[in-house]
């Protein structure tokens, strides 16, 4: 069947959808990549578009697009294989988009972390039944998380007889950031956590439970609060698996420290507030603080990057329980760059056939192998270790 997915030896086009900061990161990587012929760059903004475009050797091609302009991008996508998006779309965006793509018979891949996008996309027996008929893939999220801890996630589970816990630690480096970059953490941490457990998705409040995490050097012992996953195709994926969950530690106390008491006082919600001059959101509110002159971190204070990530897994093995737990820390990196470099990974193999056969697949139903090998050619530091009770 995979013989039958479309392209040819000779190299494919790709579209890249979006051209901010993502999408300037990705548009190289396709471009260096050799089964890449050609590359479209498609924005609303055609002067971004060419900016993305410039980064590509003269591979690339920028053109505007609307992504609700079902004729112009039907039209675009009749010159090309592979779908690349960029851009974080609502669901109501995002499920017409694939749907469209796929119709034109092109295949698809974007960085999407939105559980509740994620959730609908593999809720939708409809694109994945047009995705076999097709003959094309689609695989969503392929970004950091849940892309590449999906693939990590994968590639421990293949050392065990069954996978029943996966826990996520990641470090946050942000001190100073723009107002839209500051209500997208609050929103992250001041939402209730997703977890699965049991054979169930629950919600935890938020920073309610914690963890104290040991890191490699400089880190030492961090405390990481719990704020849910995204991988939400993990469970269906492992059928064993009885708890999932995700955590977030501080590399400053500081920023700990009022990132906690917002979310205890409310100032990370997002539901608006009645006062005598309207209504206020108390998120918006803490951002605009967070980012403005009277933020309390110092000035020129800018985010730390080349933070750790760890990943643990209990299973079993031969009838023993197994711990394992892998630890890497990429270099100096910013986060678009992060993101970019798996989606690169996740497009070239969808680019080279390497799925189990066409339809709608999670992240971890790809060879991990080219995800870390990636990781590695990258710099990154993985040290792995193992436990048996």
């Amino acid at each position: 069947m995979l013989g039958q997915m479309r392209g040819n030896m000779a190299g494919d086009a790709v579209l890249l959808l979006g051209s901010g900061p993502v999408g300037k990161a990705v548009a190289p990587l396709l471009a260096r990549d050799r089964g890449v012929r050609s590359i479209i760059v498609a924005d609303p903004q055609l002067e971004q578009a060419s900016a993305a475009a410039e980064l590509c050797d003269g591979k690339a091609n920028a053109v505007r697009l609307d992504y609700d302009d079902d004729y112009a991008l039907a039209r675009v996508l009749g010159d090309v294989d592979l779908a690349v998006n960029t851009r974080n779309l609502p669901t109501d965006t995002l499920l017409p988009l694939i749907r469209n793509v796929v119709e034109a018979g092109v295949s698809y891949a974007d960085a999407t972390d939105d559980p509740d996008s994620l959730q609908a996309v593999f809720d939708s027996e409809y694109l994945a039944s047009l995705a076999e008929y097709r003959a094309v893939g689609v695989i969503p999220g392929l970004g950091v998380s849940p892309g590449q801890t999906n693939a990590l996630a994968q590639f421990l589970s293949q050392r065990l007889d069954q996978m029943n816990e996966v826990r996520l630690y990641q470090l946050d480096g942000i001190r100073r950031g723009t107002p839209e970059r500051w209500r997208q953490r609050l929103a992250s941490l001041g939402s209730p956590a997703l977890v699965w457990r049991g054979n169930d998705w629950s919600h935890v409040s938020p920073m309610s439970k914690w963890d104290d995490v040991a890191f490699p050097p400089p880190w030492g012992m961090a405390r990481c609060y719990v704020v849910g996953v995204n991988s939400v195709s993990l469970p269906v994926s492992v059928p064993t698996l009885t708890l999932l969950s995700g955590y977030h530690g501080f590399a400053d106390a500081e920023v700990e420290e009022t990132a906690v008491d917002f979310v205890r006082y409310g100032l990370a919600s997002d539901h608006p507030i009645d006062t005598q001059d309207g209504a206020v959101r108390p998120a918006e509110f803490a951002a605009a603080f967070l980012a403005g002159p009277w933020s309390p971190f110092a000035p020129g204070a800018e985010e730390t990057h080349g933070l750790p990530r760890q990943l643990r897994v209990q299973g079993r093995l031969e009838g023993r329980t197994i711990h394992y737990t892998m630890t890497w820390v990429f270099p100096e990196e910013a986060e678009a760059e992060n993101i970019a470099a798996p989606l690169a990974v996740g497009a070239r193999m969808l680019l080279g056939r390497e799925l189990p056969a066409p339809g709608l697949h999670p992240p971890e139903a790809l060879d991990p192998a080219p995800f870390l090998w990636d990781m590695e050619r990258r710099g990154a530091e993985i040290q792995l270790t193992k436990r048996v009770e």
